[in-house]
């Protein structure tokens, strides 16, 4: 029997997501690797996140605002395309390090363009009631691309730690992934909804300006901050943590390092199901900013004692995935004539610490010799987000506080 458009449009999105969301952290499992080759500092091989997210930062408002107005299949399947090339442009064209940086921003420039077309094409195609649930999986299927580059990474570069190999095969695969989103995604009506309530203060207008204009817009943005930010910065670097100062192998470190991204799947996910079944978003989200910060500062304090670090990866992971659907579901509430605008706004604002926060922690470690302090600076971070949710006052009145 073949599957009703509803749920085509569910596994493909997914399986876009999972695809794209390789290429946020690809670069983790091998950047040792690339640091010896092109002789990098810690600060200089954090750039290999920061060019990729610059890029989507770059992007990702303009992509939503042109998925309001072409329709969001077109943009998911531009910027689809765009990782595709980007990937097997680092592994087969990237003879210097600022060439491979550009590759990079390619393929930001695509999630960019099409990570808020996703999410509208999932509000436009969900089932009554079913957005949640839909965006759950959504979240879900990135961090499950992203943890899979851990294992994928390090088996393709083989013995010979060949990174450019890996990220030609790895291309190829995600070409593959994009041809059944070319061939199968349904299409929808140009301005369709899924008919989300609206929120009590959310903007009668259209497009970027009027999702800019809503004030829970940018109180979710800088909620997922904690969450997608967060857990870039630790796919580019907990692989690293875990080889320098456990001494563990490549491999083994890759596999316990993607924990992180596993957990975050199983928050994103179960971050959905608790909301569609009436948990207060509002609850997850101040909940998932608390343990981020205690998990960091398990990290921070591991030491020699490898079981705290795991548990505080575990935790952490966690803890980024939980408030995913609360996030964008809410953005999409808040200014429903422009979805796809709001939850980029939503988007970006996770998108411009995965920017920043990379060089960041590998500059203290360059200064201070040692991840504590890059942890401690972000489990200060998390507390100082979770301090703004009842300082600024956010979801008071709004569809994301009635659930």
């Amino acid at each position: 029997m073949p599957l009703d458009p509803a749920r085509r449009a569910l596994i493909l999105t997914c399986l876009y997501a999972a695809a794209t969301g390789t290429d946020y952290t690809n670069h983790g499992p091998v950047l040792d690797v690339i640091s010896r080759e092109f002789g990098l500092s810690d600060a200089s091989a954090g750039a290999m996140a920061t060019a990729f997210f610059a890029g989507s930062a770059a992007t990702m408002l303009l992509g939503g605002s042109l998925a309001d107005r072409f329709g969001a299949r077109l943009m998911v399947t531009l910027g689809f395309a765009l990782v595709v090339i980007s990937n097997i442009g680092c592994g087969l064209l990237a003879p210097s390090y600022p060439i491979l940086l550009a590759w990079r921003v390619v393929g930001g420039i695509g999630t960019g363009i099409s990570f808020p077309a996703g999410s509208a094409y999932l509000t436009q195609t969900s089932r009554s009631g079913g957005s949640h649930f839909a965006l759950g999986l959504y979240g879900a299927g990135f961090l499950l691309g992203s943890a899979s580059t851990f294992l994928f990474m390090p088996a393709l570069a083989g013995p010979g730690h060949d990174w450019r190999l890996a990220y030609v095969v790895s291309g190829l695969g995600v070409g593959l992934c994009f041809l059944f989103w070319l061939a199968w995604a349904p299409r929808v009506p140009k301005g369709a909804t899924s008919g989300l309530r609206a929120s009590k203060t959310g903007s009668s207008g259209s497009g970027l300006r009027a999702a800019m204009s809503v004030r829970n817009s940018w109180l979710l943005a800088l909620c997922h901050t904690c969450g997608f930010g967060l857990a870039m910065i630790l796919g580019t670097w907990v692989t690293s943590f875990l080889t320098r100062d456990f001494g563990l192998g490549l491999a083994l470190a890759g596999g316990l390092g993607s924990l992180v991204l596993v957990m975050g799947i199983v928050g994103r996910f179960g971050g959905g199901v608790a909301v569609e079944r009436g948990l207060p978003p509002f609850l997850v989200i101040r909940a998932s900013l608390a343990v981020c910060a205690l998990g960091l500062l398990a990290m921070a304090l591991a030491g020699d004692q490898l079981w705290l670090a795991l548990a505080g990866v575990v935790v952490t992971g966690l803890a980024i995935g939980l408030p995913y659907a609360s996030l964008f579901d809410g953005a999409a509430a808040s200014a429903p004539s422009s979805p796809a605008s709001a939850q980029a706004l939503v988007g970006w604002g996770g998108t411009m610490v995965a920017v920043v926060g990379p060089p960041l922690v590998g500059g203290l470690l360059d200064l201070t010799g040692g991840f504590p302090a890059g942890f401690t600076t972000l489990a200060v971070f998390s507390a100082l987000v979770l301090l703004s949710t009842w300082l600024l006052r956010p979801f008071g009145g709004l569809v994301l506080a009635e659930g």
